[in-house]
């Protein structure tokens, strides 16, 4: 496995948080979502081989705070690791409304790769994300920033910093009663390693709700060339189709 594969193998699609104030359902303050995606891209790199991933979460959301666990399987092959083929994420913060339209968001999410089995590499890690999410009227902006003290493959610190664009285009379109809308993600990683290179995530997409059902089609690439990533197709652009279930509650 080349370093940087390593380092930048670590996968988080990241869990919507519930809010505190929304009318619970028969599951109270729980919440679960099933979701079948192309591709697990984690930060613009592929964490399944390019292949499809099945991937579930259960959520806990009660006033300001929430928790929960979200797992996917994985195939890290590409990168000479024949064998982890689970990740399961863990995740608990808080969430406020700082003013009638500026929310903030401070968690911490524990990456676990319960199959890994490399001699003298951890895969486990810690990450410290705050966020702001500013409503803009007819859009929706907001800025995250992720600190691992340690990250994936134990190599140090590393920073992530990701901006997102939100507009909704129809609030009710056919069948999609839930609407339909477009949003963009921008990021940089930094990593503390010199052994490792700094690089450029993005995506575009557009997604449509019908019922309990979301259909999400994206466009997702970096700035990273094959020999930097590890791997000739990981790293490169390329349309993921994700289809999620919101469980009934």
């Amino acid at each position: 496995m080349s370093l940087l594969g390593a380092m930048s193998l670590a996968g988080f699609v990241q869990p919507a948080l519930a809010d505190g104030e929304e009318e619970e359902g028969a599951w109270g303050p729980f919440s679960a979502t099933v979701a079948v995606t192309s591709d697990y891209r984690f930060r613009g790199i592929s964490q399944s081989d390019n292949e499809a991933a099945i991937q579930g979460s259960i959520d806990f959301a009660q006033d300001w705070f929430f928790a929960g666990v979200w797992a996917s399987n994985l195939d890290f092959s590409g990168f000479g690791d024949p064998d982890t083929s689970v990740e399961v994420d863990l995740y608990a913060g808080a969430t406020a409304a700082l003013s009638d339209r500026v929310s903030g968001t401070i968690k911490a999410v524990y990456y676990a790769y319960p199959d890994e089995d490399i001699p003298g590499v951890d895969y486990n890690y810690w990450e410290f994300i705050g966020s702001l999410d500013f409503d803009l009227g007819k859009a929706g902006f907001g800025a995250e920033v992720a600190y691992s003290p340690d990250f994936f493959g134990e190599v140090g610190d590393a920073v992530a910093l990701t901006g997102t664009l939100t507009v909704p285009l129809w609030s009710e379109l056919w069948i999609f009663d839930g609407g339909i809308e477009t949003s963009a993600h921008l990021g940089h990683q930094w990593f503390e390693s010199s052994g490792l290179v700094d690089y450029l995530y993005y995506d575009l997409g557009v997604s449509a709700t019908a019922g309990v059902f979301t259909f999400d089609a994206r466009y997702v690439d970096t700035d990273l060339s094959a020999a930097e990533c590890g791997h000739p197709d990981y790293c490169d652009s390329g349309f993921v189709f994700t289809l999620s279930v919101a469980l009934p509650g």
